[in-house]
């Protein structure tokens, strides 16, 4: 029983990553210094990967000029961030920098009430469960703030459906299916995080190697394709997916451990349309999956909906 429990145990900061942008800082943003003729200074940013992330640039020996650094949210791939002008305009701002930042809005206004869609083919019956949160248990790490993650177990190799319209702002696809008889639990797997338009993220974990559907950057919508999933154990197929928004911003983790660490995360318990009703999930209860126009069409923009009229097979 105790193995039993394991197999729906998440590390959600090993599983979703979203914070290890503080950790692993892969100069996803870089910041560009321009130096104009009248001694003024421009300062801008250049970000690869999609999204919004919350960035802190903190000007160092700051001389000829006053600022306090910048602080907030870019989601554009470039942008200005400050223009520093000097004090004497007969001598040149000197100063240096450091920057650091972590994926996602914590003044997000998230809606609670928005109704998504289960992450499976419409039609298709699952049995819903709630996972556990291992770091808590395991590790004595403060579980996170509303902690909800659901897991579906299949006997077939299912495709994976986005529950809400979105952009695609993480993919790991480095996995290679581990059939292990016995295995409880794994952090090696595939997964793909979705931004949603109120600042709310998506994560579907457990998917097979080189079965994504989406690349990075793309717009989906319910219903559109994510993967395809991978065999967990001996003959299962294991879904594990989430809602949630970024709580706080905490910059300062390098020297965390896993039991100090505190997540910057806050989980959303979402409502779902299913063909009995719109309501909460129930741990342990089966459920079909069901869509309606209502609900497909929600954060459809009026191009989007003529488009879709003329051709749904582009927004699979």
């Amino acid at each position: 029983m105790k193995n039993q429990k394991l197999f729906y145990a998440i590390i959600i900061y090993l599983i979703i990553g979203v914070n290890s942008e503080i950790l692993s800082q892969e100069k996803n943003i870089t910041i560009v210094v321009k130096r104009n003729d009248d001694k003024s200074v421009d300062i801008s940013y250049e970000k690869k990967l999609p999204g919004s992330y919350y960035l802190n640039l903190e000007l160092i020996n700051l001389t000829n000029s006053y600022s306090s650094g910048y602080n907030g949210v870019v989601d554009s791939y470039s942008g200005n961030l400050l223009s520093l002008k000097p004090v004497n305009t007969d001598n040149h701002i000197n100063f240096s920098y450091k920057i650091s930042y972590t994926m996602g809005n914590h003044k997000a206004k998230i809606d609670s009430l928005f109704t998504y869609m289960l992450p499976i083919k419409t039609g298709k019956k699952v049995k819903i469960q709630e996972a556990s949160f291992l770091g808590e248990k395991y590790f004595g790490s403060e579980k996170p703030l509303n902690w909800k993650s659901y897991v579906i177990r299949t006997k077939e190799p299912d495709t994976i459906f986005a529950m809400r319209k979105g952009i695609v702002v993480k993919i790991v696809d480095d996995f290679t299916e581990d059939v292990t008889s016995g295995k409880v639990y794994t952090s090696k797997q595939n997964y793909v995080v979705i931004e949603h338009n109120d600042g709310s993220y998506a994560s579907y974990s457990g998917l097979n190697k080189n079965t994504m559907f989406v690349k990075l950057g793309q717009t989906v919508y319910p219903q559109s394709k994510i993967g395809i999933l991978e065999r967990f154990g001996d003959d299962d197929y294991k879904l594990h997916f989430s809602i949630y928004q970024l709580f706080f911003v905490d910059l300062n983790r390098e020297n965390q451990t896993l039991k100090s660490q505190k997540s910057a995360l806050k989980y959303i318990t979402p409502y779902f349309i299913t063909k009995s009703a719109v309501g909460i999930l129930e741990n342990n209860s089966e459920y079909t999956s069901e869509i309606t126009e209502t609900v497909l069409f929600q954060e459809f923009s009026k191009r989007e909906k003529k488009n879709y009229s003329k051709n749904p097979d582009a927004f699979k």
